[in-house]
């Protein structure tokens, strides 16, 4: 491998999932601050309520945050507000490609976990690239294994 390779195969990308559908955000504010009333009725505390509130934004904030996403020779990762998933690709045992993403997962695929380990790249309007990426660098680093 050359460092021009190495340089053409390592992405940054961001993906802002509200501005690509704006059109969410009210359903989904509207459904919080729905559950988060509820909550606080059910409670009879306004405190409750706003924790419910916090605990749903937090739970959803890669749709109202961007999300940075990087492929490079250690691996893939995702950063956004208080989150960081990195896994490296001495551990990515299984690759699922879906429409909006590609799923890297250290489980096989029949493994009951695997729908909550990994890391999931959402694609920007890089998909070709993302995907490229991943092969070379799965094919690059195969032979080296973690000590």
């Amino acid at each position: 491998m050359n460092d021009d390779q190495a340089t053409r195969h390592t992405l940054q990308w961001t993906v802002h999932l509200l501005r690509q559908q704006p059109q969410k955000a009210w359903g989904a504010a509207g459904v919080m601050v729905l559950a988060a009333v509820l909550v606080g009725v059910a409670f009879r505390s306004a405190g409750m309520g706003l924790l419910a509130l916090v605990l749903l934004w937090l739970a959803t904030r890669d749709y109202w945050l961007p999300v940075r996403y990087t492929v490079s020779e250690k691996g893939a990762a995702v950063r956004y507000l208080g989150a960081a998933f990195d896994i490296p690709w001495e551990r990515v045992k299984y690759v699922t490609v879906a429409a909006d993403g590609v799923k890297l997962s250290p489980l096989p695929p029949r493994s009951r976990l695997e729908p909550f380990r990994g890391v999931y790249l959402r694609f920007g309007d890089n998909r070709e690239q993302v995907l490229e990426a991943i092969a070379f660098w799965r094919e690059s680093t195969a032979g080296k294994k973690m000590s």
